[in-house]
Formats: C-alpha cells, structure tokens, sequence
C-alpha cells in the first residue's frame, strides 16, 4: 500500500472535531484511542497487542500506542462555521452550518481536494451535531473559535462515513482513517461577531488504524 502524501484532512473529522473542546463534554484523546487497536512500540514484546490500562505489564521498556496500517499521511484541514447561512437572492440569515475542505496529493501525486458541508437538516437554525461518541457539542461558530486553541483535542477524530470511504479508495486502505497528529499554530479568521463565516486551517497528520 503506497502510503507517502500530502493531505488536508478529515471532513467528518472535523465535524467530527470540532469537538475537540474537551471542557464541552466531548470525548478526549484517550477516550476515543480505545476504541482502536493497540501494540507495544518497542521492547522485547514490539509489536505484540497491549492495552494502555496495562502498559507497563504488557510493554516493558516501551509504551502501548495504536496500530497504524499506513505510514502517517500529511495534510492542511479547513474548516468553515457559519451561524447566519444567507440566502443571497432573497436575503435572510438564520440557518447554520459547517463546512470541511480537504486538499490531498494522492499516492499517483496528484492534488485533490474534498469537501462536505454538514447541517441539522431537520432543524436548520440549529448548528450541526455528529455522533456523540465523536464530538457531543454543538458545532457553531462558537466552538471553532475555542478549537483553535485545543487542537489537540481532535487527536483520534475519525471522519463521517462518506468521507472516510473517499480517503480509504484514494488511499487504497481498509483501515480506519484518524488524526494522529496536529500543529499547533493555525490560521483563525473569527467572525463571531458579525455575518461572515468563522474559518479555522491547520497542518495535520492522519493514519489508518484498526478497530479493536
């Protein structure tokens, strides 16, 4: 599996991610890294399955990390919060939702881009949500402008089905596509104040992992 490139990453991740902010009752890193597969990075035991609960024991000399399929892949995520959706032909503003843009360089090196926009579409005045067990907050524009200072909060986000399926063909992978990693300095454009879009980018690494 040819696993080298750039890519911006994980749309459902983000609408996944937003939720990051851990103080919002959002899962945390180590809340969602059990529900993947673990083993020992090095040691007599490298390689061997591990669980962190019992690290010491079971990966001497070592620590306990999730097993990845794929070499880590990196890439710039964007992510677009908008709580006053305007319908520009007829004007008004009252709908809200998010969007997420993926730019990627595929294993043949050429550039892609993938994109989602999310909403509650039964309720469209209120801000998107995802599953609870990813992110359990509201993501409006609110919430972007806290994850810009908590971004290690999304570590372990896996994306919405949709995009996950995109990244697991261009990837050619069968594994579950999460950040593992993500920069610490970021791009926030905050809007929060007035009609425009709240807009978060940042450099990010993800991997495909496996579930237990």
């Amino acid at each position: 599996m040819k696993q080298s490139h750039h890519l911006v990453i994980v749309a459902g991740c983000l609408a996944i991610g937003l939720a990051g902010v851990a103080e919002a009752g959002a899962p945390q890193p180590e809340q969602r890294q059990g529900d993947f597969k673990h083993v020992c990075q090095g040691g007599p035991n490298k390689t061997q399955p591990c669980t962190v609960a019992t690290q010491d024991t079971d990966c001497p000399n070592s620590e306990c990390v999730v097993k990845a399929v794929s070499n880590p892949i990196n890439g710039t995520l964007t992510i677009v919060a908008h709580d006053s959706v305007t319908d520009w032909r007829n004007g008004g503003a009252t709908n809200q939702a998010l969007t997420v843009m993926l730019e990627v360089k595929a294993p043949d090196r050429s550039k892609r881009v993938l994109a989602a926009t999310y909403q509650d579409l039964a309720s469209p005045t209120d801000p998107p949500e995802a599953l609870g067990n990813v992110v359990s907050i509201a993501m409006d524009e609110s919430a972007l402008q806290t994850l810009s200072g908590a971004l290690n909060g999304l570590l372990f986000v896996q994306p919405e089905a949709a995009l996950a399926q995109q990244l697991q063909q261009l990837f050619s992978s069968t594994g579950t596509p999460v950040l593992v990693g993500v920069d610490k300095k970021s791009q926030l454009a905050d809007h929060t104040s007035d009609g425009l879009a709240t807009v978060l980018r940042f450099k990010v690494k993800f991997a495909f992992v496996e579930p237990v």
